[in-house]
């Protein structure tokens, strides 16, 4: 097979416009961002949401809520009482950011879902992507 010497550029070069070293380099062409939402109360007490992925609970209520902007590639619940939901997002979050999801989970208010589970507390953190650790 031939193989063409390529003499300008580097691995980053063309690939899009994020391409510093220990940024998420994207071959798609498209800037996802990654987000750690802790579903809280007012009182900031992380609250368990294992069981709250059935149609009408509130893991459904802030997938909705986080989808009116922004198209949503990957989810993972934490199977543990942490309260931990991990989103990624295409093309640079749809204009989310980790403020402005808060903002919006947190105004869904005391009662979300059937089982009325509050998320006043809730925080958000832009995590980047780690895809593997030492």
């Amino acid at each position: 097979m031939a193989e063409v010497t390529r003499v300008n550029g580097d691995v980053l070069s063309g690939v899009n416009q994020n391409t510093a070293v220990g940024e998420l380099v994207s071959f798609s062409g498209s800037q996802p961002e990654a987000y750690a939402i802790v579903v809280a109360n007012g009182s900031g007490t992380a609250q368990d949401i294992r069981n709250e992925g059935q149609t009408g609970e509130s893991i459904e209520a802030i997938l909705f809520e986080v989808l009116t902007k922004a198209t949503v590639t990957y989810m993972q619940i934490e199977n543990d009482a942490s309260g931990q939901i991990s989103f990624m997002l295409e093309a640079t979050g749809g204009g989310w950011t980790a403020a402005t999801i808060q903002s919006a989970i947190r105004a869904l208010g005391a009662t979300v879902g059937a089982n009325s589970v509050d998320v006043t507390g809730t925080t958000v953190t832009n995590t980047g992507l780690k895809l593997a650790t030492s």
